[in-house]
């Protein structure tokens, strides 16, 4: 659609098998505040294992049913977003949920193994 903002990415570390690992700067459809100030965009930045640690896996994959099949664990999710754009969780949740859906599943991709 013509109004839907563009996810920009920009390549920030070098490949690993193969693939190009990014931070994700993700424009948002409404501002929302975060450490005071009202933001346009979420930047973040590529996580670690210590990042799942602290926040658990966001991302479930059940292989059980025929084709595999992904979901969110939202909350880990939501939680793994502040971490990595470095705001508060108040922050995530003023979201629009396309922002969030947007998020999520260009973040998904760090938390997938390869097959």
């Amino acid at each position: 659609m013509a109004d839907e903002p563009k996810t920009e990415e920009k390549t920030d570390a070098k490949p690993v098998n193969g693939a190009e690992l990014k931070d994700l700067i993700i424009p948002l459809r409404k501002p929302v505040i975060a450490h005071g100030d009202e933001i346009k965009e979420l930047k973040f930045r590529e996580p670690t294992a210590g990042d799942i640690e602290s926040c658990g896996n966001p991302v479930n994959i059940d292989f059980n049913t025929g084709e595999p099949k992904m979901t969110f664990n939202t909350k880990a999710m939501s939680a793994m977003m502040a971490q990595l754009a470095a705001v508060p969780p108040s922050t995530i949740r003023q979201l629009h949920p396309r922002d969030w859906n947007n998020a999520a599943w260009n973040l998904a991709n760090f938390f997938m193994p390869d097959l």
